[in-house]
């Protein structure tokens, strides 16, 4: 059975943005969103290469719809989870949602 696992997505608020980091042949870069569920969860994702540049276009405050993929890797016995983003995209209509009554004019 082949299950796909390029589908996945998450939906929230930048409130952080990291530094690059980068070697010889690679560059890195984290951000942090808070979901916007009512109990809502910080998930810290990182972008690679060529997609942070579509970071670059997001700022704090921003509302994000993410494309994800998740992995884990087993070292001594432990799990370590990575979210990476292959897309991220600022969610125009989920920041106008959001946004507070008072600052919407009639």
């Amino acid at each position: 059975m082949n299950t796909p696992t390029n589908n996945l997505t998450i939906t929230g608020r930048i409130t952080e943005i990291g530094t690059q980091a980068q070697g010889e042949s690679w560059q890195k870069q984290d951000f942090t969103i808070e979901t916007l569920e009512q109990f809502s969860k910080l998930v810290n994702i990182h972008v690679w290469n060529d997609k942070i540049e579509q970071l670059t276009r997001c700022r704090i405050g921003d509302v994000v719809l993410c494309r994800i993929n998740i992995s884990s890797r087993k070292h001594e016995n432990r799990y370590y989870t990575e979210v990476t983003a292959w897309k991220v995209e600022v969610d125009f209509n989920k920041m106008r949602s959001e946004a507070p009554a008072e600052n919407i004019k009639p």
